[in-house]
Protein backbone atom coordinates (compact mmCIF):
# COMPACT_ATOMS: atom_id res chain seq x y z
CA UNK A 1 0.00 0.00 0.00
CA UNK A 2 1.21 3.14 -0.90
CA UNK A 3 1.69 6.35 1.36
CA UNK A 4 -0.86 8.31 -0.14
CA UNK A 5 -3.24 5.08 0.35
CA UNK A 6 -2.38 4.88 3.40
CA UNK A 7 -3.56 8.08 4.42
CA UNK A 8 -6.91 7.93 3.04
CA UNK A 9 -7.37 5.17 5.06
CA UNK A 10 -6.65 6.89 8.68
CA UNK A 11 -9.96 8.74 8.61
CA UNK A 12 -8.49 12.10 9.22
CA UNK A 13 -9.87 14.27 11.66
CA UNK A 14 -10.91 17.46 9.38
CA UNK A 15 -10.09 20.05 12.29
CA UNK A 16 -6.83 18.39 13.53
CA UNK A 17 -5.81 16.17 10.42
CA UNK A 18 -5.25 13.37 13.22
CA UNK A 19 -5.54 9.63 11.86
CA UNK A 20 -8.26 7.28 13.11
CA UNK A 21 -10.34 10.51 14.95
CA UNK A 22 -13.69 8.97 13.87
CA UNK A 23 -13.47 5.24 13.42
CA UNK A 24 -16.37 4.04 11.29
CA UNK A 25 -19.44 2.66 13.41
CA UNK A 26 -18.86 5.24 16.76
CA UNK A 27 -17.72 8.36 15.71
CA UNK A 28 -21.51 9.37 15.60
CA UNK A 29 -22.28 8.68 19.21
CA UNK A 30 -18.93 10.38 20.01
CA UNK A 31 -19.88 12.98 19.07
CA UNK A 32 -23.15 13.78 20.82
CA UNK A 33 -21.76 12.71 24.37
CA UNK A 34 -22.44 10.04 26.11
CA UNK A 35 -25.10 11.16 28.04
CA UNK A 36 -27.03 12.73 25.06
CA UNK A 37 -26.35 9.80 22.67
CA UNK A 38 -27.93 7.84 25.15
CA UNK A 39 -30.76 9.78 25.82
CA UNK A 40 -31.41 10.28 22.19
CA UNK A 41 -31.47 6.38 22.40
CA UNK A 42 -34.56 6.44 24.42
CA UNK A 43 -36.27 8.82 23.11
CA UNK A 44 -36.15 7.64 19.34
CA UNK A 45 -37.49 3.80 20.66
CA UNK A 46 -34.37 2.12 20.96
CA UNK A 47 -33.99 -0.71 23.13
CA UNK A 48 -32.49 1.54 25.39
CA UNK A 49 -34.25 3.24 28.14
CA UNK A 50 -33.63 7.08 28.16
CA UNK A 51 -33.08 6.52 31.95
CA UNK A 52 -30.30 4.38 31.25
CA UNK A 53 -28.58 6.47 29.30
CA UNK A 54 -26.12 8.50 30.47
CA UNK A 55 -24.36 4.95 31.51
CA UNK A 56 -24.70 3.38 27.67
CA UNK A 57 -24.71 6.40 25.37
CA UNK A 58 -21.35 5.70 24.09
CA UNK A 59 -22.67 2.76 23.14
CA UNK A 60 -25.41 3.44 21.49
CA UNK A 61 -24.25 5.95 19.70
CA UNK A 62 -21.70 4.42 18.01
CA UNK A 63 -24.52 1.40 17.46
CA UNK A 64 -26.60 3.85 16.05
CA UNK A 65 -24.29 5.89 14.16
CA UNK A 66 -23.09 2.50 11.85
CA UNK A 67 -25.62 3.43 9.05
CA UNK A 68 -24.02 6.64 8.37
CA UNK A 69 -20.66 6.60 9.31
CA UNK A 70 -19.34 6.19 5.82
CA UNK A 71 -21.37 9.47 4.77
CA UNK A 72 -21.15 11.56 7.38
CA UNK A 73 -18.00 12.44 9.45
CA UNK A 74 -19.44 13.53 12.86
CA UNK A 75 -16.37 15.58 13.44
CA UNK A 76 -16.78 17.50 10.18
CA UNK A 77 -20.25 18.10 10.71
CA UNK A 78 -19.12 19.75 14.26
CA UNK A 79 -16.78 21.63 11.88
CA UNK A 80 -19.26 23.27 9.52
CA UNK A 81 -21.70 24.19 11.71
CA UNK A 82 -20.08 25.93 14.29
CA UNK A 83 -19.05 27.96 11.03
CA UNK A 84 -22.12 27.83 9.63
CA UNK A 85 -24.61 28.40 12.16
CA UNK A 86 -24.53 32.39 12.04
CA UNK A 87 -25.48 32.30 8.92
CA UNK A 88 -28.77 30.44 8.92
CA UNK A 89 -31.92 32.11 9.27
CA UNK A 90 -33.03 31.33 12.38
CA UNK A 91 -29.73 32.45 14.02
CA UNK A 92 -30.13 35.21 16.92
CA UNK A 93 -27.53 37.17 17.60
CA UNK A 94 -27.70 36.56 21.47
CA UNK A 95 -27.16 33.23 21.37
CA UNK A 96 -24.10 31.50 20.73
CA UNK A 97 -22.83 27.83 19.16
CA UNK A 98 -22.80 26.21 22.69
CA UNK A 99 -26.83 27.12 22.29
CA UNK A 100 -27.25 25.80 18.69
CA UNK A 101 -24.88 22.10 18.96
CA UNK A 102 -27.28 20.08 21.05
CA UNK A 103 -29.85 20.99 18.73
CA UNK A 104 -27.55 20.10 15.68
CA UNK A 105 -25.79 16.55 17.04
CA UNK A 106 -29.78 15.41 17.80
CA UNK A 107 -30.88 16.15 14.04
CA UNK A 108 -27.82 14.09 13.36
CA UNK A 109 -28.18 11.41 15.44
CA UNK A 110 -32.36 10.86 14.50
CA UNK A 111 -31.73 11.06 11.12
CA UNK A 112 -28.93 8.00 11.85
CA UNK A 113 -31.91 6.02 13.89
CA UNK A 114 -35.30 7.58 13.22
CA UNK A 115 -37.57 5.23 11.17
CA UNK A 116 -39.55 8.24 9.48
CA UNK A 117 -39.15 11.47 8.58
CA UNK A 118 -38.36 14.74 10.99
CA UNK A 119 -41.95 15.64 10.62
CA UNK A 120 -42.88 12.19 12.16
CA UNK A 121 -40.25 12.26 15.03
CA UNK A 122 -41.04 15.36 16.03
CA UNK A 123 -43.00 14.81 19.18
CA UNK A 124 -39.79 12.14 20.26
CA UNK A 125 -37.31 15.18 19.38
CA UNK A 126 -39.26 17.12 21.96
CA UNK A 127 -39.24 15.11 24.71
CA UNK A 128 -35.59 14.09 24.43
CA UNK A 129 -34.82 17.98 24.01
CA UNK A 130 -36.74 19.26 26.93
CA UNK A 131 -34.68 17.02 29.48
CA UNK A 132 -31.63 16.90 28.33
CA UNK A 133 -30.28 19.91 25.99
CA UNK A 134 -26.96 19.79 27.83
CA UNK A 135 -26.36 23.29 28.38
CA UNK A 136 -28.43 24.97 25.65
CA UNK A 137 -31.11 28.04 26.55
CA UNK A 138 -32.98 27.28 23.69
CA UNK A 139 -36.56 26.04 23.92
CA UNK A 140 -37.62 23.39 21.46
CA UNK A 141 -39.32 25.75 19.44
CA UNK A 142 -36.32 27.48 18.79
CA UNK A 143 -33.59 25.10 18.11
CA UNK A 144 -36.34 22.83 16.37
CA UNK A 145 -34.93 24.77 13.17
CA UNK A 146 -31.52 24.07 13.87
CA UNK A 147 -32.54 19.71 14.07
CA UNK A 148 -34.02 20.33 11.19
CA UNK A 149 -30.86 21.78 9.28
CA UNK A 150 -29.05 18.80 10.32
CA UNK A 151 -31.10 16.43 9.84
CA UNK A 152 -31.50 17.82 5.76
CA UNK A 153 -27.71 18.13 5.75
CA UNK A 154 -27.38 14.00 6.10
CA UNK A 155 -30.13 13.14 3.78
CA UNK A 156 -28.43 15.06 1.48
CA UNK A 157 -25.08 13.86 2.14
CA UNK A 158 -26.66 10.09 1.47
CA UNK A 159 -28.44 10.77 -1.73
CA UNK A 160 -25.08 12.25 -2.82
CA UNK A 161 -23.70 9.11 -1.60
CA UNK A 162 -25.88 6.31 -3.56
CA UNK A 163 -25.86 8.26 -6.74
CA UNK A 164 -22.63 8.25 -6.55
CA UNK A 165 -22.01 4.50 -5.66
CA UNK A 166 -24.79 3.54 -8.45
CA UNK A 167 -23.77 -0.50 -8.55
CA UNK A 168 -25.18 -3.00 -6.10
CA UNK A 169 -23.27 -3.51 -3.25
CA UNK A 170 -20.21 -6.50 -3.21
CA UNK A 171 -21.24 -9.54 -1.54
CA UNK A 172 -19.50 -9.48 1.44
CA UNK A 173 -21.27 -5.77 1.81
CA UNK A 174 -24.52 -7.68 1.58
CA UNK A 175 -23.47 -10.56 3.90
CA UNK A 176 -22.63 -8.04 6.59
CA UNK A 177 -26.07 -6.26 6.19
CA UNK A 178 -27.77 -9.67 6.12
CA UNK A 179 -25.94 -10.53 9.45
CA UNK A 180 -27.15 -7.25 11.05
CA UNK A 181 -30.58 -7.77 10.56
CA UNK A 182 -30.18 -11.24 11.52
CA UNK A 183 -29.13 -10.16 14.79
CA UNK A 184 -31.67 -8.25 15.05
CA UNK A 185 -34.36 -10.75 14.30
CA UNK A 186 -32.81 -12.86 17.42
CA UNK A 187 -33.20 -9.86 19.58
CA UNK A 188 -36.65 -9.49 18.59
CA UNK A 189 -37.27 -13.90 19.10
CA UNK A 190 -35.55 -13.03 22.51
CA UNK A 191 -37.31 -10.06 23.48
CA UNK A 192 -41.00 -10.87 22.70
CA UNK A 193 -40.67 -14.59 24.64
CA UNK A 194 -39.02 -12.25 27.65
CA UNK A 195 -42.34 -10.34 27.73
CA UNK A 196 -44.64 -12.95 26.89
CA UNK A 197 -43.51 -14.56 29.89
CA UNK A 198 -44.13 -11.68 32.21
CA UNK A 199 -47.62 -10.49 30.54
CA UNK A 200 -50.58 -11.79 32.58
CA UNK A 201 -53.03 -11.19 29.64
CA UNK A 202 -53.51 -15.03 28.29
CA UNK A 203 -54.14 -13.42 24.82
CA UNK A 204 -51.18 -10.66 24.76
CA UNK A 205 -49.30 -14.20 25.60
CA UNK A 206 -50.57 -15.84 22.64
CA UNK A 207 -49.48 -13.03 20.68
CA UNK A 208 -46.28 -12.13 21.87
CA UNK A 209 -45.25 -15.84 21.04
CA UNK A 210 -46.24 -15.39 17.64
CA UNK A 211 -44.26 -12.64 16.67
CA UNK A 212 -41.75 -14.36 18.52
CA UNK A 213 -42.29 -17.25 15.81
CA UNK A 214 -42.40 -14.70 13.13
CA UNK A 215 -38.75 -13.04 14.10
CA UNK A 216 -37.44 -17.14 14.46
CA UNK A 217 -38.44 -17.44 10.83
CA UNK A 218 -37.49 -14.45 9.30
CA UNK A 219 -33.46 -15.16 11.05
CA UNK A 220 -33.82 -18.89 9.33
CA UNK A 221 -34.59 -17.45 6.11
CA UNK A 222 -31.77 -14.93 6.65
CA UNK A 223 -29.41 -17.32 7.36
CA UNK A 224 -30.12 -19.36 4.58
CA UNK A 225 -29.17 -17.05 2.07
CA UNK A 226 -26.31 -15.31 4.19
CA UNK A 227 -24.73 -19.37 3.12
CA UNK A 228 -25.98 -19.04 -0.10
CA UNK A 229 -23.83 -16.17 -0.52
CA UNK A 230 -20.99 -17.91 1.18
CA UNK A 231 -21.16 -16.20 4.80
CA UNK A 232 -20.97 -17.46 7.96
CA UNK A 233 -24.38 -16.36 10.06
CA UNK A 234 -23.26 -14.53 12.98
CA UNK A 235 -24.38 -15.92 16.60
CA UNK A 236 -25.97 -13.91 18.96
CA UNK A 237 -27.82 -10.81 18.73
CA UNK A 238 -26.76 -7.15 18.79
CA UNK A 239 -25.17 -6.12 21.86
CA UNK A 240 -28.19 -3.28 22.25
CA UNK A 241 -30.18 -5.84 21.86
CA UNK A 242 -28.56 -7.46 24.95
CA UNK A 243 -29.32 -4.64 26.98
CA UNK A 244 -32.95 -4.82 26.20
CA UNK A 245 -33.42 -8.50 26.75
CA UNK A 246 -31.57 -7.74 30.34
CA UNK A 247 -33.81 -4.63 30.91
CA UNK A 248 -36.66 -6.96 30.30
CA UNK A 249 -35.98 -9.93 32.45
CA UNK A 250 -34.74 -7.53 35.77
CA UNK A 251 -37.60 -5.11 35.46
CA UNK A 252 -39.96 -8.00 34.65
CA UNK A 253 -39.31 -9.48 38.32
CA UNK A 254 -40.33 -6.73 39.97
CA UNK A 255 -44.00 -6.84 41.71
CA UNK A 256 -46.63 -4.70 39.53
CA UNK A 257 -44.86 -4.46 36.54
CA UNK A 258 -48.08 -4.46 34.28
CA UNK A 259 -49.00 -5.54 30.88
CA UNK A 260 -49.06 -2.07 29.51
CA UNK A 261 -45.16 -1.42 30.44
CA UNK A 262 -44.44 -4.89 28.55
CA UNK A 263 -46.14 -3.49 25.55
CA UNK A 264 -43.81 -0.40 26.05
CA UNK A 265 -40.85 -2.55 25.64
CA UNK A 266 -41.81 -4.55 22.68
CA UNK A 267 -42.73 -1.36 20.81
CA UNK A 268 -39.81 0.04 21.56
CA UNK A 269 -37.52 -3.36 20.05
CA UNK A 270 -39.30 -2.90 17.27
CA UNK A 271 -38.82 0.57 16.55
CA UNK A 272 -34.81 -0.53 17.34
CA UNK A 273 -35.65 -3.41 14.38
CA UNK A 274 -37.50 -0.80 11.78
CA UNK A 275 -34.08 1.49 12.01
CA UNK A 276 -32.60 -1.23 11.05
CA UNK A 277 -34.50 -2.60 8.09
CA UNK A 278 -34.71 0.63 7.27
CA UNK A 279 -30.77 1.40 6.96
CA UNK A 280 -30.71 -1.89 4.92
CA UNK A 281 -32.86 -0.63 2.17
CA UNK A 282 -30.67 1.95 2.01
CA UNK A 283 -28.14 -0.40 0.26
CA UNK A 284 -27.78 -0.89 -3.43
CA UNK A 285 -28.81 -4.77 -2.61
CA UNK A 286 -29.32 -7.54 -5.43
CA UNK A 287 -33.04 -7.35 -6.22
CA UNK A 288 -33.88 -10.61 -5.17
CA UNK A 289 -32.38 -10.12 -1.68
CA UNK A 290 -34.12 -6.57 -1.64
CA UNK A 291 -37.30 -7.68 -2.19
CA UNK A 292 -37.43 -10.39 0.61
CA UNK A 293 -35.97 -7.43 3.07
CA UNK A 294 -38.61 -5.59 2.21
CA UNK A 295 -41.36 -8.21 2.87
CA UNK A 296 -39.67 -8.58 6.38
CA UNK A 297 -39.82 -5.11 6.52
CA UNK A 298 -43.17 -5.24 6.04
CA UNK A 299 -43.80 -7.77 8.79
CA UNK A 300 -41.94 -5.34 11.42
CA UNK A 301 -44.40 -2.45 11.07
CA UNK A 302 -47.12 -4.76 11.34
CA UNK A 303 -45.68 -6.21 14.16
CA UNK A 304 -45.54 -2.36 15.75
CA UNK A 305 -48.31 -1.85 14.55
CA UNK A 306 -50.03 -4.12 16.51
CA UNK A 307 -48.27 -3.49 19.55
CA UNK A 308 -48.93 -0.29 19.94
CA UNK A 309 -52.24 -0.41 19.20
CA UNK A 310 -52.67 -3.13 21.72
CA UNK A 311 -50.50 -1.00 24.10
CA UNK A 312 -52.33 1.98 23.37
CA UNK A 313 -55.81 0.40 24.33
CA UNK A 314 -54.79 -0.61 27.39
CA UNK A 315 -53.53 3.09 28.32
CA UNK A 316 -56.89 4.53 27.08
CA UNK A 317 -58.45 1.74 29.48
CA UNK A 318 -56.20 1.95 32.62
Amino acid sequence: MSLDEHDKNLNLDPITDAPGAHPVGTGLGAALGGAAAGAAAGAFGGPVGAAAGAVVGAVAGGLGGKAVAEAVNPTAEEAYWREQYTRESYYDANRNYEDYAPAYRLGLYGRSNYTGTFDDAQSDLAVHWDNHKERSTLSWPEAEAASRAAWTRVDEQLASRQTLAGEVADNDDVIDTLNELLESCRDGEFGFTECAEHVKAQDLKTLLLRHADECRGAAAELTAQIRQLGGEPEEGGTTSGAMHRGWVSVRGTLSGYTDLAMLDECERGEDAAKARYRNALKENLPPAIRSMVERQAQGVQRNHDQVKALRDALKTAA
